[in-house]
This record gives structure tokens, C-alpha cells and sequence, in this order.
């Protein structure tokens, strides 16, 4: 006959037991959740919004980079107008600009600048 301790220390084990294939199952759909990679994402925590095309997370890309969230939409615009090797120019001027107090004012300087001298080369 079992005494009323050793009982008590079985339940518990198969308590312990029951909590650590729960943890490990936890973990493993943690680990193989693919939730995050198929649904929309945010474009910013303020606007309602989700990206759906790439041009628009290139322009919130653009917009975080360069720590301007209030024109995200400018952007995403600029994104799909603009071509987009004079706006990865332009952004690699920015980052390499020396003490730049205001990225977002350099960065669109310098796509006017680029786009004036693509309109000059074929004029």
C-alpha cells in the first residue's frame, strides 16, 4: 500500500511531466510558426495599412532609414514613380553624408540633383 506522500510526489511528477511536453510543444510551434511570413505587415504603427507590393516596402524601408515617418507616403510614391537606381543613389549619398542634422532634406536634394542631370544628359 502506498502512502499518501508518495501520491502526492507521483501526481506532481506527472504534473512536471505534462507542463514540459507542453512547454516543448509550445516551443516547437514557436519555432515553425509561419504566421509572420505570409500575413501583411504594417506599413507604421500610426497608420492603418499593410504592404502588399514590394515598392511599398521599399518606401517605408526608405522612410525608416532615413528616421522621416511622417512622410511614408512620399516614399512609397517615390518608390513606384521614381526610378530606382537615382533613389538608391541618393540614399547612398545620404548615409555617407558627413554630420547630416536632417537625412530625409539631403536625400530628396539629391534626387532632384540626379533627376536634373538625367533630364540634362538627354537634352
Amino acid at each position: 500500500m502506498e502512502s499518501i506522500g508518495d501520491i502526492i510526489k507521483k501526481l506532481q511528477r506527472k504534473v512536471s511531466d505534462d507542463n514540459k511536453k507542453n512547454t516543448q510543444e509550445k516551443d516547437q510551434e514557436e519555432l515553425f510558426d509561419t504566421a509572420s511570413l505570409t500575413s501583411p505587415k504594417y506599413i507604421s504603427g500610426r497608420k492603418k495599412g499593410y504592404i502588399t507590393k514590394e515598392y511599398q516596402s521599399y518606401g517605408a524601408w526608405l522612410s525608416r532609414q532615413l528616421n522621416d515617418p511622417k512622410r511614408i507616403s512620399m516614399y512609397i510614391k517615390w518608390a513606384k514613380d521614381k526610378p530606382r537606381g537615382i533613389l538608391e543613389n541618393a540614399y547612398r549619398f545620404t548615409v555617407d553624408y558627413p554630420k547630416a542634422k536632417n537625412k530625409s532634406r539631403i536625400f530628396m536634394w539629391k534626387v532632384k540633383e540626379l533627376e536634373g542631370d538625367k533630364v540634362k544628359k538627354y537634352a
